[in-house]
């Protein structure tokens, strides 16, 4: 009678990456999952000693690591990428003037077929551009519900306007569908701050906790450096009150609620802080809950020391405009002053995707041209912070971002035998420099098979792209999107120009 213990599932046979800190990679290995943990990782001939899996996945001839993380990104871009000019943006207005929830649940389930056959297991999504649409919940719920569908892991995030350049035109208001028409309904932050609250109690925590929420203030601090596309006034010392009273607030909710809160930071907004808060007050509020901060570009290092002192998570991204406006995010320096920091895609503005694997290299190029040196972030770092780092940066690392027994059984297997990838000297330098999205074979979340041979197992491919091209459609067709366009056909010039 054999003593091997019966469990759901072996991934077996891979080069298996435990992405944690201190763990070496397992050329012929195997990870044991039972009841969607991982219960064992270890050389398959010491994994099939000790287990008799109901399911073994033959990883033979791949890598074998967790699911990505991707802890910074925006509802709705998807649906129009392509509609940007460097000198007037993208229509994330018809996010309020065009859109409907039928066009939300298009967008999530674009997004999440996306990170899926990326082997992003865990996304963060704001439920729109900078502020989220928090004028009703209806949008968040089918964000939420297309995630919850396709069995992957979300971060949703969502809440009211800054006090300080909102972003929005006041009075606010946005359109709703009433009677088959859509019609303006005016709302003020009070409103987006209730409906926040009541989606983050609704869906964190939700679907087996693979839904989970974040408070989301555009600019907890403030925005202090000019937007070029969307000029602002630069907060002053007569903002000071003000500023504090809204981050006091995101503060206490967000500590009231057992959520994190997911905000926007670049240089000078702490260092307004310290000025006209205090440290001891700064800390109060960084301490609340735990904070991930996006972008984070050209923080100094003042600003950098007293993230790093609470633990603040990073969200970088990096392709942006950003880096070219007030230069890339110190991440050196911040890992270094104690900050976890993920690579993020800022996905899927009009220019970027949610293909997670094309922005270790971009990340690279940013920071060697910072430094002045191409020794700086190793490979494993790299995957670190799309695994196991970025997992911290969202404060969820107890049970997300690495292959260790015990953690929620999230993991990937990449196809080796790619003519991009092959032959392979060092797999973790590999990885981080070739590979694609469509090097992603299989997709397990909470052991659960999700993507099997490339073949999503819940939902329909060709029915989401159908549907997503229907509302994109439908909702260009209400606005104006002129100015986002070049004249066609190109006319041979260097320079971008409008239609």
């Amino acid at each position: 009678m054999s003593d091997r213990r019966p469990i759901d599932r072996v991934v077996s046979g891979g080069h298996v990456l435990p992405c944690a800190r201190g763990t070496a990679a397992i050329p012929d290995g195997a990870v044991a999952i039972d009841a969607g943990r991982i219960v064992a990782v270890g050389r398959r001939a010491e994994i099939d000693a000790r287990f008799a899996p109901r399911q073994t996945i033959d990883a033979r001839g791949c890598a074998v690591l967790p699911g990505l993380v991707d802890a910074y990104a925006h509802a709705g871009h998807g649906m129009i990428r392509g509609l940007h000019h460097p000198q007037v943006g993208w229509p994330s207005h018809l996010y309020w003037t065009a859109t409907t929830p039928g066009w939300w649940r298009a967008d999530a389930d674009l997004a999440a077929l996306e990170r899926l056959k990326a082997g992003v297991t865990t996304g963060q999504s704001i439920i729109g551009a900078t502020p989220a649409r928090a004028d009703d919940p209806a949008f968040a719920d089918a964000t939420a519900q297309a995630y919850v569908d396709a069995g992957l892991r979300l971060v949703l995030g969502i809440g009211p306007p800054d006090p300080i350049f909102p972003h929005l035109p006041e009075p606010f208001s946005a359109t709703h569908l009433e009677a088959g028409q859509l019609r303006a309904r005016r709302f003020s932050a009070d409103d987006a701050r209730r409906v926040s609250i009541d989606v983050l109690r609704r869906w964190h925590g939700a679907a087996g906790g693979r839904i989970s929420g974040m408070l989301a203030p555009p600019y907890l601090f403030g925005r202090h450096v000019v937007h070029q596309r969307t000029p602002n006034r630069l907060p002053d010392a007569g903002d000071a009150p003000v500023i504090l009273a809204h981050a006091r607030d995101m503060a206490e909710v967000a500590a009231s609620l057992g959520v994190g809160i997911h905000t926007h930071m670049f240089a000078g907004s702490v260092e307004y802080a310290l000025r006209h808060f205090g440290d001891g007050e700064v800390g109060r509020v960084l301490s609340c809950a735990h904070v991930t901060v996006a972008h984070a570009n050209g923080m100094t290092p003042a600003e950098t020391r007293v993230l790093g002192r609470h633990r603040c998570g990073i969200a970088s991204v990096a392709f942006t405009h950003e880096n070219l406006w007030y230069g890339v995010a110190p991440i050196p320096a911040l890992r270094e002053a104690g900050c976890p920091v993920a690579i993020t895609t800022d996905g899927a503005a009009p220019y970027t995707s949610y293909d997670l694997w094309r922005e270790p290299t971009r990340a690279l190029w940013n920071q060697w041209g910072a430094a002045g040196t191409q020794a700086i972030l190793p490979p494993e770092a790299l995957l670190a912070m799309m695994t196991s780092e970025a997992a911290a940066a969202l404060g969820v690392e107890r049970e997300l971002g690495s292959l260790e027994p015990g953690k929620q059984a999230d993991l990937i297997c990449v196809d080796l035998g790619k003519p991009h990838l092959g032959p392979i000297h060092d797999l973790a330098q590999t990885l981080v420099l070739y590979a694609t999205a469509a090097d992603v074979r299989d997709v397990i979340v909470a052991g659960d098979v999700l993507m099997r041979d490339r073949r999503p197992a819940r939902i329909d491919e060709a029915t989401i792209l159908a549907t997503a091209r229907e509302e994109a459609a439908a909702a260009i067709a209400r606005v104006d999107t002129s100015s986002y366009r070049r004249p066609e056909p190109w006319d041979g010039r260097t320079k971008w120009s409008q239609a």
